[in-house]
């Protein structure tokens, strides 16, 4: 009896030991799984967090789109335009006036007496939109205008009437009929400035009245890059002829793309004159 209660403590001893660690591996299985289920959460509340600061830092957007802007408002500061647009008003002035309007651009017209007294409304219309004037004589002829300094000044005197008796706006800046190099020899400076006249010539030439079709648009295009690259800045001449209408856009477009402001001469501008370069030449006896 002895030695059958001996084996039966045994038994239930080692079945005990198996049951025990049964219980205690069931038990670490259970906390692994509480701890993995645990740490896996937050592994993944973690991981949305970090893909949620991911997702926020790429909807900033960088910081060059801010200097980029500051770059162009100090550029747009610099680079300047001036578009000057000779021998009107004309037919087609109310078109030019639409354009410079549409782009939110300035230019100056320099006008010629007998055109200013046939079309006086849009003279007005110049005036009323804040576009610089001036004043290119009476008759455009090399001839006449260039007889004397008594014709100089006399035709000058002549459009500036006629623009104050249209506009009762008076202007000092002028433009000689194809420039003062070499007609405008210096006693008829000396003429026009004694009356106040400020002489202008341009160091773009557009041949917009030579040129063909939109030719005039990339030529002056190439001549304002130049420029601009050496920091001056551009007097474009243009004329009032229905080509240089047709195409103003297309020369309006590039500028604005290009961060040119296009802008009136007033008083406030430096003149500009030639002062010989290719121009000049023996005049003809």
């Amino acid at each position: 009896m002895t030695s059958r209660r001996v084996g039966s403590r045994n038994r239930t001893k080692r079945r005990l030991k198996r049951n025990v660690g049964i219980s205690l591996a069931a038990l670490l299985s259970i906390a692994f799984l509480v701890c993995y289920f645990a740490w896996n959460s937050a592994s993944s509340s973690t991981k949305s967090e970090h893909e949620a600061i991911v997702k926020k830092i790429s909807q900033v957007k960088p910081g060059k789109e801010t200097k980029k802007l500051s770059t162009d408002s100090k550029s747009s500061e610099r680079k300047v335009v001036y578009l000057t647009f000779d021998d009107g008003p004309s037919s087609v002035t109310d078109e030019i006036l639409e354009t410079l309007r549409k782009y939110r651009a300035k230019a100056t017209f320099f006008m010629l007496a007998p055109h200013m007294k046939e079309r006086p409304e849009v003279v007005k219309q110049i005036v009323k939109e804040g576009h610089g004037v001036g004043l290119h004589g009476v008759t455009h002829e090399l001839g006449q205008f260039y007889r004397s300094k008594q014709t100089v000044l006399h035709e000058m005197n002549i459009a500036q009437k006629t623009l104050k008796n249209i506009t009762g706006f008076r202007s000092n800046i002028v433009r000689v009929p194809y420039g003062s190099v070499p007609y405008l020899i210096q006693p008829f400076r000396k003429a026009l400035k004694s009356h106040g006249y400020k002489i202008w010539d341009w160091n773009v030439d557009s041949d917009d009245w030579d040129l063909p079709g939109k030719a005039y648009v990339t030529n002056t295009i190439h001549q304002t890059q130049k420029l601009e690259q050496g920091g001056v800045r551009s007097i474009v001449l243009l004329h009032d002829t229905s080509n240089t209408a047709k195409y103003l856009p297309k020369l309006l477009d590039w500028l604005t793309n290009h961060g040119f402001q296009m802008k009136k001469i007033d008083a406030s501008v430096p003149v500009m004159h030639f002062k010989c370069y290719d121009r000049c030449h023996r005049l003809k006896t």
